[in-house]
C-alpha cells in the first residue's frame, strides 16, 4: 500500500470516532430555518445525482415548485422529527415506493449495549394489519398474555389510530398511481412510522377492542441480550451425560434443523418460515400444490425450489397455487430461479438497468459510515473499475448496468406445465411484481386478489444509497437502478391487476381467495 492509502485509512479511522453524545445532541436539538433549507437543497441535489428517473411520475417543474414551497414553509426552527413531518410528504410526490425517508434513532454507547443489550422498539414484539382505516393485532411474537391477536387498536397514548393511519399515508409512496400498497404498508409498518414522528419512549399505552370488550395494555422497550446473557444456573440441576450414540443423534438432529431453517428461510423474530410448500387437502383426485413465499429474501432458495418442484413432478400435480400476498420483494436471482420452473421458453427476466452515472452502483461503498467498507472499497478500487467496464455500457449517452438476469435465460428441464394460480394483494411489491409481470404478460397464471403494490412496468431499486442530510440527520434510501421487465402496459404507473378481484374483509377471511381457486379447480376438473 502506498503512503496516500495509509493516510486515507487514517483519516477514515479518525472520522469514525464521532461520539454517540454528539450524534444524540444533533438529532435532539432545534435546527434553524437556514440549516433546514440547506438540508432540502442537499436532498434534492443528491436525488438528481443518484436517482435514475426522478421525473418518472412527476414533472421537473412540478417537483421544483414543491421543493421551493417546502423551503418557504419552513420559517421557524424545527426539531428533526418536526422537520421530517413536512419533508417526507414532499418526497412522496416523486411516487417511488423504494424511495424512503426516516428519522435517525438515538445511539447507545458501547457500555449501554454491554450492560443492557441492544435496544429494541416497543413494537418489535407485534405485527399489525389494516382493514379499511382500522388497525388490528396480527401476531404476538413474544409471550404477552395481555395482548390478543385480532384485537383492534383504537388508540396509542391517547392518539386515535384512524388519525395516525391517515397521517402515515402521507409519509410514504407507492410506485406510480397505485392505491392498494400504502393502506396495507402503513398497517404492517405501523411501528416504523410511529417511531418516525414520536420521541423515543420506554413505554407506550395501547387501547384495544376485542369484539365487545375494551382493554388497555403497555408495550415496553426491550433489550436484545444475546451477547450478554448470564450463564445458566446449574446449581440444583444434574445434567444427563449423553452416550456417544445419543450425542451423534443430537448432532444429526441439529444439522437437519439448520438445513431446514436455511432452505425455508427461518425468521427468528416471527418464528415462521419465509417459504413453505405442501399439498392442500381437497375432494378432487389430483393433488393441489400450495407454495407460500413471504419474501424473496433469506435462506437457500435454490434448494427449496428444487425440492418443491421435484415433489410436484413426482405427485403429477396439475394445479399449483403461488401465494405472493404480503411479499414485498427481494432478490432478482430468486425470482429468476422460480420463474425458470414456470416457463418452457427462453426468456429475459429484466432489461438492462439505467443509472445516472457509470459508477453510481459503487456510491454506497464509498459513502458509508463504515470505515471498514470504505477501506476495502478503496483498496479494491482498481478491480471495481475494471468490473464496471464489463458491467456498465453507455447507450445513447446513458449508462446501463447489465445484470446476469438481463441475458437470455433457459427454463429448467423439469419446468412445471400445469395450471398456475397466483394470489396477490397491495403488499405484493418489487421483485414479486416483476415475477407477476412475466406470468401475466405470458398468460401463464390466473391472478386472484387485488392489484399489486408494485408497478407492472418496473421500479427503481437494485442497489441503494443511504443519504444522510447534514443538519437534521434525516436519512433517505435512494434506489440507483431503473429495473424493467421486458413487458409494458398503458397507462403506466399501475400494478398487475387480478383476473378475479377479491378483497378479504378481515385477516381471518383471507382464505376467500383460496376458496375461489379451489372451487375453480373443482369445476374445471368436472368438465374434463
Amino acid at each position: 500500500m502506498n503512503r496516500k492509502l495509509f493516510l486515507y485509512i487514517a483519516i477514515i479511522l479518525l472520522s469514525s470516532c464521532g461520539s454517540v453524545k454528539k450524534h444524540n445532541q444533533q438529532i435532539s436539538k432545534v435546527h434553524s430555518p437556514e440549516e433546514l433549507h440547506k438540508d432540502v437543497d442537499y436532498a434534492y441535489k443528491k436525488l438528481k445525482k443518484l436517482h435514475p428517473d426522478i421525473y418518472w411520475y412527476i414533472s421537473k417543474e412540478e417537483l421544483d415548485k414543491k421543493i421551493s414551497d417546502l423551503k418557504s414553509k419552513v420559517k421557524k426552527p424545527l426539531t428533526t422529527k418536526e422537520f421530517y413531518s413536512v419533508f417526507a410528504p414532499v418526497i412522496t410526490n416523486i411516487k417511488q415506493g423504494h424511495l424512503s425517508v426516516h428519522t435517525p434513532s438515538k445511539k447507545q454507547t458501547k457500555r449501554e449495549r454491554k450492560v443492557k443489550g441492544k435496544k429494541k422498539s416497543p413494537f418489535s414484539s407485534l405485527s399489525f394489519y389494516t382493514n379499511g382505516n382500522k388497525l388490528f393485532v396480527k401476531k404476538v411474537f413474544e409471550n404477552d398474555s395481555a395482548l390478543i391477536p385480532e384485537s383492534e387498536v383504537l388508540s396509542v397514548d391517547d392518539e386515535k389510530v384512524s388519525d395516525l393511519l391517515d397521517y402515515f399515508k402521507t409519509l410514504h409512496a407507492s410506485d406510480g398511481y397505485n392505491k392498494t400498497f400504502i393502506p396495507e404498508f402503513v398497517g404492517s409498518r405501523f411501528g416504523f412510522f410511529y417511531s418516525n414522528i414520536h420521541q423515543q419512549k420506554d413505554s407506550i399505552q395501547l387501547h384495544l377492542k376485542l369484539k365487545d370488550s375494551l382493554y388497555s395494555t403497555y408495550l415496553y422497550v426491550s433489550y436484545d441480550k444475546m451477547n450478554s446473557s448470564p450463564k445458566e444456573d446449574t446449581t440444583d440441576v444434574v445434567k444427563k451425560k449423553l452416550t456417544k450414540v445419543e450425542r451423534k443423534i443430537a448432532k444429526e438432529t441439529q444439522k437437519k434443523i439448520r438445513k431446514k431453517n436455511y432452505r425455508y428461510g427461518y425468521n427468528k423474530r416471527t418464528k415462521d418460515y419465509n417459504r413453505n410448500f405442501g399439498f392442500l387437502a381437497s375432494d378432487i383426485d389430483t393433488p393441489i400444490g400450495y407454495m407460500q413465499i413471504r419474501s424473496f429474501t433469506n435462506g437457500g432458495y435454490k434448494e427449496f425450489y428444487k425440492e418443491s418442484f421435484a415433489k410436484i413432478d413426482s405427485a403429477q400435480c396439475k394445479n399449483l397455487i403461488i401465494d405472493l400476498r404480503g411479499n414485498l420483494g427481494g432478490r432478482l436471482v430468486e425470482i429468476d430461479d422460480l420463474y425458470s420452473y414456470l416457463t418452457d421458453k427462453e426468456y429475459v427476466l429484466i432489461e438492462k438497468s439505467k443509472m445516472t452515472k457509470r459508477l453510481s452502483f459503487l456510491y454506497p461503498y464509498f459513502h458509508t459510515k463504515s470505515w471498514a467498507t470504505k477501506t476495502v472499497a478503496t483498496i479494491f478500487s482498481p478491480v471495481l473499475g475494471i468490473y464496471q467496464v464489463f458491467k456498465v455500457k453507455n447507450e445513447n449517452g446513458e449508462p446501463y448496468f447489465k445484470f446476469r438476469q438481463s441475458k437470455l435465460r433457459e427454463p429448467k428441464s423439469n419446468a412445471y406445465k400445469g395450471k398456475v394460480y397466483v394470489l396477490i394483494n397491495g403488499e405484493s411489491f418489487s421483485a414479486s411484481s416483476i415475477l407477476s409481470t412475466h406470468l401475466k404478460a405470458t398468460k401463464r397464471a390466473t391472478f386472484v386478489g387485488e392489484e399489486t403494490g408494485g408497478a407492472y412496468n418496473g421500479t427503481v431499486a437494485g442497489i441503494y444509497a443511504k443519504v444522510e442530510l447534514p443538519n437534521s440527520r434525516i436519512n433517505m434510501r435512494v434506489g440507483l437502478m431503473k429495473i424493467n421487465a421486458p413487458y409494458t402496459i398503458e397507462p403506466d404507473g399501475y400494478g398487475i391487476k387480478p383476473d378475479v378481484p377479491i378483497k378479504s374483509t378481515t385477516e381471518n377471511e383471507e382464505e376467500e381467495e383460496l376458496k375461489w381457486i379451489l372451487q375453480d379447480i373443482k369445476t374445471s376438473n368436472k368438465k374434463k
